[in-house]
């Protein structure tokens, strides 16, 4: 069956969003915590064979022949970016109506996307020991630009003193920042000295109740640091894209 060259409208038909990818972060981190911030209950797939993924591709339900996927509202979406910004849309964090606010959100997403190379490279590096010693150097070319981005939030009742990247509340920008902090800061417990604004927002988006209830559920996939946790991850992804 050859694959769809447009967007499939059949996913999730049954009400169910279901998210499907190996089994771990990666490139679904990100949708994950959105999904989160905005009270979305979703399904879980870890794909565990180069069958399941050879018929998925087959079934045309990924139009770039590419993990991960998120079936929603009717909808199969790739790519990750796309599909954790639908998301936002959905649950209303992409809510500024200033296209400067809208491409200043854009571009930090961007960014973080190319920062979060340190961590989603670190399971899959020959020299772990060397790939944590380049993470102050990598993301040194990020941070400050983060830093000096964060604005107070326009206040409101009970929330002064918030922090974020547009002044009319919680966007994608801070949601994808903080989930790309809470993992940096496993290989690197110091990566936030210096960057005060950076912390703050962090620790605003990680205190959300529907953030912690993901983190503390059994959909929050432990990070693959060491021993067989990260043979195991680099395994289930090999194993999916046929590399083993």
């Amino acid at each position: 069956k050859k694959a769809r060259t447009e967007l499939s409208t059949d996913g999730g038909a049954d009400g169910t969003i279901r998210l499907t990818y190996f089994a771990g972060w990666g490139l679904a981190e990100q949708t994950r915590w959105v999904l989160a911030a905005t009270g979305v209950e979703f399904e879980q797939v870890a794909l565990t064979s180069h069958d399941q993924f050879s018929a998925l591709r087959e079934s045309g339900d990924l139009l770039f022949r590419q993990l991960p996927l998120l079936e929603i509202d009717g909808l199969k979406l790739t790519q990750s970016q796309a599909m954790l910004r639908y998301v936002a849309r959905r649950g209303g964090l992409d809510h500024t109506g200033d296209p400067a606010e809208g491409a200043l959100v854009d571009m930090v997403c961007e960014a973080v996307k190319d920062a979060r190379s340190v961590v989603t490279g670190y399971p899959f590096s020959e020299d772990k020991h060397a790939h944590v010693s380049s993470i102050g150097d990598k993301i040194a070319k990020f941070m400050p630009a983060f830093e000096a981005s964060i604005v107070s939030l326009e206040s409101s009742a009970g929330e002064d003193g918030l922090v974020g990247f547009v002044r009319s509340g919680l966007s994608t920008a801070d949601v994808v920042l903080a989930e790309f902090v809470e993992e940096v800061l496993v290989l690197k417990p110091d990566a936030l000295d210096g960057y005060a604004k950076i912390a703050q927002l962090h620790a605003q988006v990680v205190a959300m109740p529907s953030v912690q209830a993901y983190l503390k559920s059994d959909k929050r996939y432990p990070f693959p640091l060491e021993g067989k946790e990260c043979d195991n991850y680099v395994k289930n992804v090999r194993a999916v894209l046929g590399r083993t």
